[in-house]
């Protein structure tokens, strides 16, 4: 006698349904269908017997308890109240397909359901921060982001092994819907429908959890090699999940949550076998672990559970040794470093002095101060005490000698007056800060890509320090305090903006220390705020002289009767007693007192009551 063919359905099904149903199925097997209303401790069916079940999730999932010593097949239906067996079991959405999977020879059988502590799952357990995956607004997105943090577990599989790690969430279910779910990040070969799968998700950075939820919003992404970074699955018979600090985690299955210490994910097999329109291959029995992309020594699961996570990965010293190794080395003073350090200032004021500019490009191309001053910002991100000790006195050593050797060349110099070259380095702004930013992201660039190397960094750096240093130098010989101070802020302003710039640089690419990444950021942004106090008083002279300039460009002649008159703005000066511009007027047959009175009064009038005038008359027979 051949097995039965039975249809267990939900009590509030129509009969014009099942008669449909019932219909669909004695045409698909050419034999009679027994109809049954769905018990869910039902468990009396004759072996062999091929099962149609149409129930809804819930009871569906209560059933599972009871059906795990039942030699029969059994195929799910889909309708409204089953979207969760429709998604785990691969059920297409059309009930005659559905029932082809019963003659079908490519249909998977799984012979196994998941438990979460003893408790049935149709679909998928997620434990930690579910909502991470969820979709959300813009500025709930930003809010979770900004407020992630990793939460420690201790995971033990069925071999025992044992995994500590600090995670973001745990995704895990049967593997057949996990390696379906998630196919990018196991291997398609090895999908044996009867295991736990796990994927536990443990961005290390703001950007990673951007990276990741973008490679999960990619429904075309295929198989991946290697798994992304801050990813790490696992396949195995039993996944126990613990809390160590003692607190309790959040966990949620199949629209349920609960929360607890320790968490038991199990594959329990089962006699009876569910049809699935996946495909279950046989594989090695032996587990998948693969964790290398998590953090698991004992320092970044530490570092990562007890704060936010950084905007950039934080990557270990061991993976730039080699950087940290130059930079410590640019750090000492070495008998190179001293000669190349003398010939550019020698180079660099003897050039000021001759008003040269292709002198002094040389001097900056020699400048080797650029080593030190970029040591010194590594150190200060990763509070390397010996490197910034290191690197402050290799500086103030280069700043002492820089500044004896250009005042012992300006006292020597038969010559005191100030060049172009001189004087475009006494007059600081903002926007000197913005250059020595620039230079300083091309440096710690150039330090950090050995494809791009480090002259491109020394040019960058070299073009904002030697100049003013020397400049400042010769400001002590020829006994002129405002020449040595406002080169001397022009050079501290570059080696500012320069040590914050590569340090936000080296920062966004990963070098920065887990530890004291935030207190290492505001001790720079300090730094740049007391070096902008001065630099904005001298951007505000530079801003009055630039209205002067635009208002006298706008007086395009005097009136006077039967002269002619030309008038050009010299220069403008600044001194304790205020800014004044200095007029050259050109008059032919020169001109009476009450003219250049009337004249005076018309500049006045446009240049405003706060710039004094001082006056040169030309005047042509």
């Amino acid at each position: 006698m051949s097995s039965p063919i039975i249809l267990l359905h939900d009590h509030r099904f129509e009969k014009a349904h099942l008669d449909e149903l019932s219909k669909k199925i004695e045409e698909t097997t050419s034999r009679p269908v027994e109809r049954h209303i769905f018990k869910k401790r039902k468990k009396n069916f004759p072996d062999g017997s091929l099962i149609f079940v149409v129930v809804p999730d819930e009871e569906f999932r209560e059933w599972l308890l009871h059906i795990g010593d039942l030699d029969v097949t059994i195929v799910l239906i889909p309708y409204e109240h089953n979207p969760l067996q429709q998604a785990s079991y691969a059920i297409p959405n059309k009930a005659e397909e559905a029932i082809a999977l019963a003659i079908s020879e490519s249909a998977g059988k799984i012979s196994s359901h998941i438990r979460c502590d003893g408790k049935p799952v149709i679909g998928c357990v997620t434990v930690g921060a579910s909502r991470w995956l969820e979709r959300a607004g813009i500025v709930e997105t930003v809010r979770r982001l900004f407020s992630m943090r990793l939460r420690t577990f201790h995971i033990k599989t069925a071999k025992e092994q044992e995994i500590k790690t600090a995670a973001l969430m745990i995704e895990a279910g049967d593997e057949s819907l996990l390696n379906r779910k998630r196919s990018y990040f196991f291997k398609a070969s090895d999908n044996q429908c009867r295991r736990v799968a796990a994927v536990i998700y443990a961005p290390q950075s703001i950007v990673g959890a951007l990276k990741l939820r973008l490679f999960l919003a990619n429904k075309k992404r295929e198989e991946a090699e290697n798994l992304p970074p801050g990813i790490g699955t696992l396949k195995t018979e039993t996944l126990t999940i613990t809390s160590p600090d003692n607190q309790p985690f959040p966990f949620a299955y199949d629209g349920k949550t609960e929360r607890k210490r320790t968490l038991v994910i199990e594959s329990v097999p089962m006699k009876a076998a569910i049809l699935t329109g996946a495909s279950c291959v046989g594989g090695e029995e032996k587990e998948s672990v693969r964790i290398q992309n998590l953090p698991t020594d004992s320092d970044a699961i530490g570092f990562f559970s007890k704060k936010p996570l950084p905007l950039v990965p934080i990557a270990d010293e061991s993976a730039f040794a080699e950087l940290f190794k130059k930079l410590r080395d640019s750090a000492k003073i070495r008998r190179a470093y001293l000669i190349l350090l003398l010939v550019s200032i020698f180079m660099a004021a003897v050039g000021l002095f001759q008003n040269s500019s292709p002198t002094i490009i040389g001097a900056m191309i020699l400048a080797p101060l650029m080593g030190p001053i970029i040591a010194f910002s590594m150190g200060a991100i990763r509070f390397d005490e010996a490197l910034m000790k290191n690197s402050i006195k290799t500086v103030l050593f280069s700043v002492f000698l820089g500044l004896a050797a250009s005042a012992w060349i300006a006292w020597s110099m038969p010559f005191a007056h100030l060049t172009d070259q001189m004087a475009m380095r006494t007059h600081p702004t903002l926007l000197d800060l913005a250059v020595a930013i620039f230079a300083g992201i091309a440096a710690a660039y150039g330090y950090a890509n050995s494809k791009v190397g480090e002259s491109l960094a020394g040019v960058a750096i070299a073009v904002a320090l030697v100049p003013p240093l020397c400049v400042s130098g010769i400001g002590i010989g020829w006994g002129s305090w405002s020449i040595f101070s406002n080169a001397l802020l022009l050079f501290l302003a570059n080696i500012v903006g320069i040590v914050v710039a590569s340090g936000a640089m080296f920062y966004l690419m990963g070098y920065a220390s887990r530890k004291y990444v935030s207190t290492a950021f505001f001790i720079k942004l300090m730094m740049v705020a007391v070096i902008a106090i001065p630099l904005w008083l001298s951007t505000r002279t530079l801003l009055a002289e630039e209205h002067i300039y635009s208002e006298f460009s706008q007086i395009k002649r005097i009136e006077l009767p039967k002269k002619r008159v030309q008038i050009q703005l010299s220069r403008i000066l600044h001194k304790e007693e205020g800014t004044f511009a200095v007029v050259t007027i050109t008059a032919h047959n020169g001109l009476t007192p009450e003219e250049k009175s009337l004249i005076a009064r018309q500049i006045k009038t446009k240049l405003g009551e706060n710039v004094g005038l001082i006056f040169n008359f030309r005047e042509i027979y």
